[in-house]
């Protein structure tokens, strides 16, 4: 069983972040309806092949319906996921989704304005401010949803250190990713975006010095990210990212979850050891999920 499975709704977002690695740029057609929606979440379900489904996008909180999307995956005994700038959430909407939403994961790189504004996390200059990340953070441990943070490193922000906040909120997951370059998505200005391993690895180091033992850290490099994420983008297509490009199958609603899955993948194996024992990963071991 491949553990996830990241469902792309919507190409429309309300920042602009220049490391951005699903723009779909190369989208220029309308996406799946409402209705579509739903039958390829009920369709993944029948095939039996994925434990859980993450919602992302652009920004999946744009999507007027999108809490009814995460009870329906959660009915069809999904472990459901999300991940989300914060934007359009607050204390209550953590609340409202707590009974069928697993995972909520806040991307956040960085609480310095100036960081933030640079790299384009921010809407017409409006950053989220620390005091609202703590207000939902506190919402996810008062109400039960697991928290996850993820963080991409680049020349905006491979400087800083974010261990005193990330422990402060408590994420049971701390992701680090690397800046990655992705044609056709954020390949444009990437050579004013892109950091070196040796700063990748020394952000890394810095801010698992003083980090709290029970977070576990997950570093993913440029290099280990490459084709190992399964995605399906607003159309309704797998995808994957492998030779640093977006690979899209046919729509999965016209031909099938396994037979759209064959054309991105073959080799499902890839995608089936992202995911590790939570529990016993340790602050120093860096694992492939």
């Amino acid at each position: 069983m491949i553990p996830t499975v990241n469902f792309h709704l919507i190409k429309a977002c309300n920042f602009k972040c220049k490391f951005c690695y699903a723009t779909f740029n190369d989208i220029n057609s309308k996406g799946l309806s409402k209705e579509e929606q739903f039958e390829l979440i009920k369709k993944l379900a029948e095939s039996k092949m994925f434990k859980k489904i993450n919602f992302a996008g652009g920004e999946p909180t744009l999507v007027p319906h999108i809490k009814e999307l995460i009870a329906f995956a959660k009915a069809l005994d999904f472990e459901t996921s999300i991940v989300t700038n914060a934007s359009k959430i607050d204390l209550e909407w953590v609340k409202s989704v707590a009974s069928y939403l697993d995972i909520l994961t806040l991307s956040v790189d960085s609480i310095n304005d100036e960081s933030n504004i640079l790299s384009g996390r921010n809407q017409k200059g409006e950053i989220i401010s620390e005091d609202k990340l703590i207000e939902i953070t506190n919402a996810c441990h008062m109400f039960g949803i697991n928290l996850k943070i993820n963080t991409v490193v680049s020349q905006f922000n491979h400087a800083e250190t974010l261990t005193d906040f990330i422990n402060k909120v408590k994420p049971f997951r701390w992701k680090i990713l690397q800046a990655t370059k992705v044609e056709g998505q954020n390949n444009a200005d990437f050579d004013n975006i892109k950091i070196s391993p040796l700063m990748f690895s020394d952000y890394c180091k810095r801010n698992t010095i003083n980090l709290l033992p029970e977070i576990k850290i997950v570093k993913e490099s440029e290099d280990l990210i490459q084709g190992s994420y399964l995605m399906i983008d607003p159309l309704g297509r797998f995808y994957d990212s492998n030779g640093k490009k977006h690979n899209y199958s046919e729509k999965i609603l016209n031909i099938g979850v396994e037979n759209a899955l064959q054309q991105v993948s073959p080799d499902k194996s890839k995608f089936e050891k992202r995911e590790g024992n939570y529990t016993t990963l340790k602050n120093n071991e860096q694992c492939t999920f």
